[in-house]
């Protein structure tokens, strides 16, 4: 398996920061409140685990070999079909993006997406850089966005990718 980064961008690693610093003051005054327990609580709850989910799916890395891509994640993995799926460099494929349904911007980019251009389509990347789109078959479209991507396409398309556009 040939390994790809998708570093932090300083954007998404001052919006963990500063989330998870409001997270930790919101929980300290509701806490110190005369709010009920029964209040403060849930609440705490609720946020810590919100944080932790999204930490827990955010992509750290990609994994290319034996005919797949692997999007390895803090916790679990994702596993593409490489065979017969197009892939294409995509300069502007973060742009107009709207979240569907997903984290857009604590810890990464990740979920379910939509675009004017290119339709609906899976994000998992750690910074809003120069993009891959990946069109896997019988699959929804990924928008991916590893550190070194000439490497990266050069890497699916060795692996039954084929180039488009």
């Amino acid at each position: 398996m040939q390994t790809f980064a998708t570093s932090m961008s300083g954007t998404v690693r001052w919006i963990g920061i500063a989330t998870v610093l409001l997270v930790v003051a919101a929980v300290a005054i509701v806490m110190t409140r005369d709010a009920p327990a029964v209040l403060g609580v849930p609440f705490a709850g609720i946020l810590t685990l919100a944080l932790a989910v999204c930490y827990a799916v955010s992509p750290l890395r990609y994994e290319v070999g034996d005919g797949r891509l692997v999007i390895r994640r803090q916790v679990g993995r994702t596993t593409v079909e490489l065979r017969g799926a197009a892939v294409h460099a995509d300069d502007d494929g973060f742009r107009g993006l709207i979240r569907v349904f997903g984290n857009g911007g604590f810890f990464a980019f990740d979920g379910l997406f939509y675009s004017r251009r290119l339709g609906m389509l899976k994000v998992a990347s750690r910074h809003r850089g120069p993009a891959v789109v990946l069109q896997p078959t019988g699959g929804r479209k990924l928008l991916l966005a590893p550190d070194d991507r000439d490497a990266f396409i050069a890497a699916l398309v060795r692996q039954g990718a084929s180039l488009s556009h």
